[in-house]
């Protein structure tokens, strides 16, 4: 029986797995000092180096439903307070577990307001999740490859501001480095995966307009005191 990260683990994956890296090393760099969250999809995972340059970083992996690593917690409930983290990386760990809002929902919450949330996902446009089809006769089980545009709405619900998805990788798992010859632009949607990467917006504080001070009206006591015609008559 094939277990459910070993699709992560394989040769043809970790050549796509290597060149998301080097994307998501070049956002880090432009990161401010502070902390990172590295989530992955197997244990296998982290052998790969992850370049997060000045940010002290923490990495766990999906393990049977949950996260394994520096810490083991439930995926839909992080041990980390909000606004913890300048940013996240997280590597296909959407494929993998049950809940991909859930887990969304979370990062959300423990990014900090102006960090950086990058999100790669498989593409199921891909002519490659064929090849996991094939790869799924012995055993294992398919990854839930999400649609880069539910990724995206979702993002935005939660106060997170994506940009365009950006396509990585070949149309067909090779085990070598990706191939210098460039697919067309307008093919560049069917390759095997993307990268979503999402600000975290700031609360902005809507200022109050001020109430206007309402003047006492002041009878004058000679108009008071004076009776009106009809009651004179």
């Amino acid at each position: 029986m094939i277990g459910s990260d070993n699709l992560f683990a394989l040769p043809e994956t970790g050549a796509l797995l290597r060149e998301e890296l080097g994307c998501m090393a070049t956002h880090a760099a432009r990161r401010p000092a502070g902390r990172a969250l590295v989530l992955q999809a197997c244990a296998a995972n982290r052998s790969f180096v992850v370049d997060t340059r000045h940010l002290a970083a923490v990495r766990v992996h999906a393990e049977q439903g949950r996260l394994c690593g520096d810490v083991v917690c439930a995926a839909d409930t992080l041990p980390w307070e909000d606004d913890s983290f300048q940013l996240v990386l997280a590597q296909h760990v959407g494929d993998v577990l049950p809940s991909t809002v859930a887990i969304i929902d979370e990062l959300a919450r423990v990014l900090a307001p102006g960090g950086m949330l990058l999100w790669c996902g498989l593409n199921p446009w891909s002519p490659w999740l064929a090849w996991i089809h094939w790869r799924a006769r012995g055993g294992m089980p398919l990854p839930r490859a999400t649609h880069a545009d539910f990724v995206r709405r979702h993002m935005s619900s939660r106060q997170l501001a994506p940009g365009s998805a950006e396509y990585l990788g070949g149309y067909w798992p090779q085990r070598g480095a990706p191939s210098d010859t460039q697919p067309a632009r307008l093919l560049a949607p069917l390759r095997r995966a993307y990268l979503l990467a999402a600000s975290k917006q700031r609360a902005m504080l809507t200022p109050l307009r001020p109430r206007a001070a309402r003047e006492r009206a002041v009878i004058q006591p000679q108009l008071a005191g004076t009776p009106s015609r009809r009651a004179r008559a």
